[in-house]
């Protein structure tokens, strides 16, 4: 079996030193992504968050629940997203920060009976309880084994979860009037998202906002990647299993490719993507430029041995090659985490143990 070489990567960086990264080659890239790839957001963006209920957590009987109402209107429109906040027992300062989007509402995390259905509108997953596009009781504590609540919070950490939807339906069709409203794709609109959210919790003072860690799966960790890239509060970004248009080289020649993503998902990505189609070496860019544009906060990038779909060599190779960009920073452990695990794509206890030791070092 022939070993696949090495692929030819675009390095703005080669030669640069930091403030020539800051000031001339990151805001290029930035531009870059967003003409190609991503698309614009909106920029002015009210939001409110409001408590609507605050509950004992189950898992010790110290921990709180809060169900959040955050409103964020943009472009004459408005978007309520319920989110759902867990805090570990009370400490001396305000705890870190767990964040990230769900894929069946706020239930599907949490199987307690006390958390209200989310109403809106969610992509038919019959297995997921999904019927005629809404969540219904059997929804309830699907994905309990993604979100470990108790885990995560007997170490000190805050999690906050919402459904995708909130911000863009994932649909071609139905996420048509968010797109409309000034978004490039749906993956845009999601990592618009996380920033939202971190707004609203920022103003109930209930977390640490200097200490926010961005979390997703799949077409979560894509996401939140760009999120990361954009918005300098997040302190550390988490990419699981994200595949091409996330961790993924578009160079590295495995798993999904540009045109897969625009044949099967073709709300996700801003239209001028698709012209790579088969063409990924002309990108101006990859995606290890990507986690480097995170630089100089931490990231951690999770891949599975049977998620060939993602290309979890690919995003191992990108999570190397954006080491030179953090050494700008100067010497020392370079803040970014990666592991390979076995089984397929998911989101696993191995992981999330990972999460929390490589949290606990650098947002600690």
């Amino acid at each position: 079996m022939s070993i696949q070489p090495e692929p030819e990567l675009p390095d703005p960086s080669a030669g640069a030193g930091r403030d020539d990264w800051e000031s001339r080659i990151r805001p290029r890239l930035i531009a870059q992504y967003r003409q190609a790839m991503y698309g614009p957001v909106p920029q002015h963006a009210p939001v409110r968050a409001a408590i609507r209920t605050r509950s004992v957590a189950a898992f010790d009987g110290r921990c709180a629940r809060f169900e959040i109402a955050l409103g964020v209107e943009f472009s004459g429109r408005r978007r309520d997203v319920p989110v759902s906040l867990y805090l570990p027992p009370p400490a001396r300062r305000p705890p870190p920060l767990f964040f990230g989007p769900n894929y069946a509402g706020n239930v599907s995390v949490d199987p307690d009976p006390a958390i209200p259905l989310d109403a809106g509108w969610m992509r038919a997953e019959p297995d997921w309880g999904v019927v005629a596009n809404r969540a219904t009781d059997a929804t309830r504590g699907l994905h309990a084994g993604r979100w470990p609540l108790a885990a995560i919070l007997a170490r000190g950490y805050a999690v906050a979860t919402w459904h995708d939807g909130g911000f863009c339906p994932d649909d071609p069709a139905e996420s048509r009037p968010v797109l409309d409203a000034g978004f490039g794709g749906a993956i845009a609109a999601w990592a618009w998202g996380f920033s939202r959210v971190l707004d609203g919790l920022s103003d109930l003072e209930l977390i640490d906002p200097t200490r926010a860690a961005a979390i997703g799966h799949s077409r979560h960790g894509k996401a939140a990647l760009w999120a990361g890239a954009c918005d300098a509060r997040i302190a550390m970004v988490v990419s699981n299993n994200s595949g091409t248009g996330g961790a993924k080289l578009f160079r590295h020649a495995s798993g999904e490719t540009i045109a897969d993503l625009f044949a099967r998902f073709p709300h996700w990505f801003a239209a001028p993507l698709r012209a790579y189609a088969g063409r990924e070496a002309e990108l101006p860019f990859d995606q290890h430029l990507l986690i480097g544009l995170c630089a100089p906060r931490a990231v951690y990038v999770a891949s599975a041995k049977d998620d060939a779909w993602a290309g979890p060599v690919g995003e191992h190779r990108a999570t190397l090659a954006a080491a030179p960009i953090y050494a700008l920073y100067g010497p020392g452990p370079l803040p970014i985490g990666y592991h390979v695990r076995e089984g397929g794509h998911g989101v696993t206890a191995f992981d999330w143990d990972r999460y929390l030791d490589f949290a606990d070092r650098v947002l600690r």
